[in-house]
């Protein structure tokens, strides 16, 4: 259903201890920013909402853990359940402390966690998105590719929940923006999900300094090689290639062209101002082509390779 990311966990946690870098565990919070309840789900209730975390309800995997749908409160509730590893605790509590700062219409939301009686896992709860992912409308045979107009309010609707993490406070840093994370929900809106690899902070703060760079390859910024590299700036770069596969249907890595990366075939294109190469040409060309060319001409700027000559969020 679209949780796939990838973080290197083992390295992290080689390259920075938390505990190490005088960090304390925190209580978890018991209210979202918008005062919504956050519950402690007894494990008990997750395992009969879940089957038993079967493979009937298994959505998919996180950058942390696996997916499953959950039926709770008798059915009045159906959300979807992270399962993690403990791994110290660190991943999931991070998740849950982020979650519940930034509540936005734009994000999936946390409803509440758990964790089981032995304290090896811990379980995020979130709200169930029925129409999968923005990579399977786009990339699955299985679902009708989206038409213009819901192309660009997915495109609008991912940077609003972007600028709602960039511009909380502190900032939020999603570190992980593709197709398979924008969920659509049951309105056939985007959500942006899975906090696994965020982080909220300022770039100076301790935490940021000791945590390795991570993302997913085709999305991941090149100029954030180490971590004093993390910002705003990377989210940006990420979401410019979220905007060239929502234009053109191609993946951000797809071996079957040539070039292979999404960034260095539409670049050259829009700089020549070949804009109807690039759009999808299994839905035709766009109506209003102008709003089409201003967000390849956006994606072109979020793309560029200099961190510091790409656009913020304030100015788009």
């Amino acid at each position: 259903m679209g949780y796939l990311s990838t973080c290197n966990a083992e390295s992290a946690i080689a390259v920075c201890d938390p505990y190490n870098c005088g960090f304390h565990r925190r209580k978890k919070p018991h209210k979202t920013k918008n005062n919504g309840e956050i519950r402690e789900f007894a494990y008990a209730d997750l395992v009969s909402a879940t089957s038993g975390f079967s493979s009937g309800k298994f959505l998919g995997k996180g950058s942390h853990g696996s997916v499953y749908r959950a039926v709770l409160d008798n059915g009045k509730l159906i959300a979807a359940v992270k399962k993690t590893k403990m791994n110290c605790n660190i991943p999931a509590d991070n998740e849950i402390e982020i979650l519940s700062r930034v509540y936005h219409p734009r994000l999936v939301n946390l409803i509440g966690y758990s964790s089981d009686t032995l304290c090896e896992n811990q379980f995020i709860v979130v709200e169930y998105m029925p129409n999968g992912s923005l990579y399977d409308l786009l990339h699955s045979a299985s679902y009708k590719s989206p038409g213009w107009h819901m192309r660009v309010r997915f495109a609008l609707q991912v940077a609003k929940a972007v600028r709602a993490l960039h511009s909380s406070n502190p900032p939020v840093i999603h570190r992980d923006i593709k197709s398979s994370n924008v969920l659509i929900d049951q309105n056939w809106n985007a959500r942006l999900g899975d906090f696994g690899l965020a982080l909220r902070g300022h770039v100076e703060d301790v935490r940021f300094n000791c945590t390795p760079p991570a993302g997913t390859l085709g999305y991941l910024d090149p100029a954030y090689l180490e971590p004093a590299d993390v910002s705003t700036k990377s989210d940006v770069f990420s979401y410019g290639i979220l905007l060239l596969e929502i234009i053109s249907g191609r993946r951000a890595i797809d071996m079957n062209h040539s070039p292979s990366s999404v960034v260095d075939w539409a670049v050259p294109l829009i700089g020549a101002g070949d804009f109807a190469a690039i759009c999808d040409v299994r839905v035709g060309s766009p109506k209003d082509k102008e709003v089409v060319r201003s967000l390849m001409a956006l994606a072109a700027r979020c793309v560029r390779s200099d961190a510091g000559e790409r656009p913020g969020i304030a100015r788009w």
